[in-house]
């Protein structure tokens, strides 16, 4: 029982070529349709980002006139405006808030998470003109604004709904899976008729091939090979073989008569 050995299963020649085939193009078409997914989710996290960028230099400007002219951010009523504006109209926007260089919240519109770790941020920015966090629900852009001196005396902070994001971005993920199925259905019958259709007389040269070799010794004699795919040499290397396997045959059974 240890040493039976089960036949391999007759699969068709078009079968064997054609499965790897299709695999790898679907492979392929995989690879492509994930780093286009990558690229789209990059991009479209950049555009939110310079969009909320831009929203914040707004703020920050009306936030530094007021100190140059010495009104703080408490004090300053265009700010209290221009954040209530902010927050009105940005689509996504969840919530503005401004920073002293203490992390003490001065002004602020919408509902921020508490503890934050502004702070940390504010005092590791250095020369950065900005930084970018995120908490449960929001992605977040933060500005630091300086006094008339250049010292950096606070930062204004916006956050936009990250699961607007998530939603945009995982959309796309299940568009591309969808097309990326697809295509692989159809073209993996494509290519399954393809090499089909291609290796049929290849298949019926080898089907004949081993027909010819899968008894040599039978003494049958064989009919005449066809076989200009696989070559005039094999052709003539077959017929050569099974003629000598004959002869050898012939000439093996004529022993035991001499023999006697």
């Amino acid at each position: 029982m240890l040493g039976l050995k089960l036949p391999w299963p007759n699969v068709p020649l078009w079968v064997r070529l054609g499965v790897p085939i299709s695999m790898t193009i679907a492979l392929a078409i995989a690879l492509i349709s994930f780093l286009n997914h990558s690229n789209y989710e990059k991009t479209y996290r950049q555009l939110n980002v310079s969009r909320i960028t831009v929203v914040a230099r707004d703020l920050r400007q009306a936030i530094e006139v007021g100190l140059n002219v010495g009104l703080a951010p408490t004090n300053n009523t265009q700010l209290d405006k221009a954040l209530a504006a902010a927050k009105d109209h940005t689509e996504g926007l969840r919530f503005a808030v401004v920073i002293d260089a203490q992390g003490k919240r001065l002004v602020e519109v919408g509902g921020a998470a508490p503890n934050q770790g502004w702070l940390k941020r504010l005092e590791g920015i250095g020369e950065e003109s900005s930084w970018l966090g995120e908490d449960a629900d929001t992605y977040q852009v933060g500005l630091p604004y300086r006094n008339s001196f250049g010292i950096t005396v606070g930062a204004v902070i916006l956050g936009y709904d990250k699961a607007a994001i998530d939603r945009a971005t995982a959309g796309t993920r299940l568009t591309l899976f969808a097309n990326w199925l697809a295509a692989a259905v159809l073209l993996t019958v494509l290519t399954l008729l393809g090499v089909w259709w291609i290796t049929r007389p290849l298949e019926s040269e080898l089907a004949q091939a081993e027909g010819a070799l899968a008894d040599p010794l039978s003494g049958a004699s064989i009919p005449p090979l066809q076989l200009p795919l696989l070559g005039p040499q094999i052709e003539r290397g077959i017929s050569d073989f099974v003629r000598q396997s004959h002869a050898v045959q012939a000439a093996m059974a004529e022993v035991p008569k001499r023999s006697q």
